[in-house]
Order: C-alpha cells, then structure tokens, then sequence
C-alpha cells in the first residue's frame, strides 16, 4: 500500500511541478515588470506586490531541487554540506517571506481605507521600503540556525538537523507557528478590518474622499490573493503543525501522501498571484497588454527584410 502511494505521489510530482515551476518563473516575472509601471509604481501596495513577486521568482527557481528530489531522487541537498545548509536555508527563508509580504500588503490596504489621517499617513512608498527591509532582516536572522543546526551525513537520514537540545526544539515550534499558524489569522484580522473601513467610508462620503479607482483594484487584488492563498497553504500548515507539535502522534503512509499532495499546494500558491491579478484589476490587463504589444512592436521593427535576389543581380548588372 505504502508502495503504491509512493509511486502515485512521485507520478503527480514529475507531471504537475514542472508546470508549476514554467508558470511561477514567467508569472512572477511579469509581475515584476508590471508592477515597475507607472500607473503601479507609484502605490505603496505595488510595492510590497512587487517584493511578492521578486521572493517567489526565486522560490519558483528552488522548486526545481523539490521537483529533481521528489521526482527522480536527484537530491541537491545530498550532493555537499554546504548544498545542504543553503538550499535549506533559502528554501525556509522564501516560504516564509511570502506570507509576510501578503501581511504587509493587507496592513497598507487597512491604513490605506482608514477614515483617520494618521493611519493613512502610513499608506505610502517610504514606509513600504522601510517594512520590506525590516521584514526580510528579521526573516534571514530568524532562520540562520538553518545554517548550523542543518547537516549531511551518510547515517541514512540525509541532511536535517540531529541536535534533539532543548534550544533547537523550541526554535523550531517558534518558527512552525509564525510560518504556519500566525499568518492566515492576521490576513483575516486585517482582512475583515479593510472592509470595515471601506464600507464606513461609503456611509461617510462627505468627510472622507473616494478612492482612486487603482487603489480600489489593489484591494481587490489582495483580497483575491488572501482568500487563494489560506486556501491553498492550510492544509499543509495544518500537516506541518502535527508534525512539529510534540504529541503521542504517529505519521502513517497515508498522512505522508497527504503530506506530499498538500506540499504540491503549497508550491502552486507561489504561481498563482499573476492569473489572480489578470482577473481581478483591469489596471494589471491593461498593463500587460501594452507590455505585450510593445515586445510585439520590438520584435516587428527588429526582423530585417532580406533583399531579393533579382535586386542584387541587377545592382550587379548595373556595377559591371
């Protein structure tokens, strides 16, 4: 049974991720130039949609190890110590970034929509910068035990970490929960807190201006993203937490497929931002199309017509 399981999940993962790893490096990287726009540039939110899409270009790239490993057990981290602890290290840091970017994107739209002065002030492109790089500071240090803890031995285990000390259990159920547990409550609380704010500002159209219509589709965006994104990633926090939470609990072949499935999920959430964006904000269209056309217009102005051939025997002809 367990067998069969393993040949099943090896089967999805060798026709599934490739295509997933295709859509999340071309996704990802037009978000990037899209969001580099005028028309998107100059909002706080693109911002932080920008530094979304630039951490899950790279975590798109990482896959392909996941894809190689799981796939054809062509594993990077077995190769050297030092492949173990990067590829640990990067893989953890970008899991975890993504969900914090989206965290950052629903508190702008929450300050953004506010009726208060002072929240609004903090709906702007400096303060977006200042988040990004705080955020991601914090996630590097969080996760450089990865870079001592992590180790490759020929002992049958591969490269994890063997330190069972006090210190590193307890680092590793902090960081279960802010990777797996904290960020979805913290989307819906800013989430529901951005609706509040919109629909009061409905009731109070006279003492706060309506938005631009740019801004009202980043929400849209984000909330599309939000709903997608805890949908797709909750099952396998759910796996992950049972597996990190100390318990009289006992892995089965069945809980490590679901496990495997739950992680093709999970990978899929790292594509899906630019076909949520297509749907939900015309701006975004918009702007791809003109991207579109204008590489089409490039393309066109740069194909060289060749000469005829009667031309240049009369140019010859005429010469001699």
């Amino acid at each position: 049974m367990s067998a069969s399981l393993t040949e099943i999940s090896t089967k999805i993962t060798q026709i599934i991720l490739p295509i997933i790893i295709v859509a999340g490096i071309v996704g990802n990287s037009l978000n990037i130039i899209i969001f580099n726009r005028p028309n998107l540039r100059n909002h706080a939110c693109s911002k932080y949609f920008l530094a979304l899409a630039s951490n899950n270009l790279i975590h798109s790239v990482f896959i392909i190890d996941y894809f190689l490993s799981n796939g054809f057990n062509i594993d990077g981290q077995m190769m050297s110590n030092v492949l173990c602890k990067v590829l640990q290290y990067v893989g953890s840091v970008c899991s975890f970034l993504s969900p914090y970017f989206i965290i950052l994107a629903s508190i702008d739209r929450f300050c953004a929509s506010s009726s208060n002065a002072a929240l609004r002030r903090f709906s702007n492109i400096i303060i977006a910068k200042y988040f990004i790089l705080v955020v991601v500071s914090c996630s590097l240090l969080l996760y450089i035990n990865t870079l001592v803890s992590y180790e490759l031995q020929n002992d049958g285990y591969g490269c994890t970490i063997r330190s069972k000390s006090i210190f590193n259990q307890v680092f590793l159920l902090i960081q279960s929960f802010l990777f797996a547990a904290v960020p979805p409550i913290l989307m819906l609380i800013f989430g529901f807190l951005t609706i509040y704010n919109i629909n009061r500002s409905r009731v109070l159209q006279k003492v706060t201006r309506s938005y631009r219509r740019t801004e009202g589709q980043l929400i849209r965006m984000l909330f599309l993203q939000v709903i997608i994104y805890i949908l797709l990633n909750t099952p396998l926090c759910t796996l992950y937490l049972m597996l990190t939470i100390p318990s009289s609990f006992i892995p089965t072949p069945q809980f490590f497929f679901g496990f495997s499935i739950t992680q093709i999920f999970f990978h899929l959430s790292y594509t899906t931002p630019f076909f949520l964006y297509i749907l939900s904000a015309r701006v975004y269209r918009d702007e791809l199309i003109y991207l579109v056309s204008k590489i089409y217009r490039i393309r066109e102005r740069a194909q060289v017509q060749p000469m005829p051939v009667a031309h240049h025997r009369n140019r010859a002809t005429r010469g001699n």
